[in-house]
């Protein structure tokens, strides 16, 4: 696993639970994705999860398809995606890893996506339409590449089969994505006792930290999870509310004092204040 990624593991949870934040690079411009990565950082996220921009993305849900279309109006690539965690790593060392899917990472070429990917500063990578198992020799050539210096996030919905999820338990590294309901990413997620118990079970068979994503929103929501399980993922609630200021059309000054109301609903959602 990454030194990052690793090391923030290993802290005490600052707050109720651990939080990962996504926002799609680029969206609405690479400056204001950057600036706002930052702050994200600088207000406690514990991990930032970064977007490929991509044109058919298959487990988006509206929001994030339309923060990626913004993204790639601009220009925003795969390489300018690299470059921007580059420029991040230059002030920051929260862990990143970038969620993309697969057929623009092949198109990249796999062994130098790996290697610049490693070189920019990304600690881990999350591809949903790579399912764990058939995944196996893109990462033993990763591994075989650069290490354990790139983190591969596996993914369990609530219908994945016992042995998709045994076969994470001598592999899996970092945590694993555990979709709170089955479909595309937004809208916001019931928590009801059957999902909790899907996520207690896990414990069963894992050892690895369970986050827990798709249409967390809500200090409620995040209380409840923090029960059972050990971080949440925030991306379309988060996306919305940047896209939402921006549509507004705030001067550059009042745009920013409204990030800063952003940043503190994310620490609202960690339950701490400092």
């Amino acid at each position: 696993m990454s030194q990052r990624l690793q090391a923030t593991l290993d802290l005490p949870v600052r707050g109720i639970t651990r939080v990962v934040t996504y926002l799609m690079a680029g969206d609405p411009d690479e400056a204001r994705s950057l600036r706002r990565l930052r702050g994200l950082a600088d207000h406690g996220v514990d991990i930032l999860e970064i977007g490929i921009p991509f044109s058919d993305p298959i487990a988006d849900g509206p929001v994030i398809q339309a923060a990626g279309q913004r993204a790639l109006a601009q220009g925003m690539t795969l390489q300018r995606t690299l470059e921007l965690v580059r420029e991040l790593r230059a002030t920051h060392e929260t862990p990143v890893l970038l969620m993309g899917y697969l057929n623009p990472l092949l198109q990249y070429g796999w062994e130098k996506f790996v290697r610049t990917a490693v070189d920019c500063g990304v600690d881990g990578l999350i591809i949903p339409d790579l399912p764990w198992r058939e995944g196996q020799a893109l990462r033993k050539l990763a591994q075989s590449r650069v290490g354990n210096r790139l983190t591969f996030i596996p993914m369990l919905a609530q219908t994945s089969q016992l042995e998709d999820v045994r076969a994470l338990a001598g592999e899996g590294q970092g945590f694993v994505y555990v979709l709170s309901r089955n479909g595309i990413t937004g809208g916001e997620a019931g928590i009801p006792e059957p999902v909790r118990d899907f996520i207690r079970e896990l414990a069963n068979e894992l050892s690895l930290p369970r986050f827990i994503g798709f249409g967390i929103q809500k200090v409620e929501q995040v209380r409840r999870l923090a029960e059972v399980a050990e971080g949440v993922v925030v991306g379309s609630a988060l996306v919305a509310r940047f896209a939402a200021l921006d549509a507004a059309g705030f001067d550059a000054a009042e745009a920013v004092r409204c990030e800063e109301e952003i940043y503190t609903w994310v620490k609202s959602l960690k339950g701490y204040s400092k």
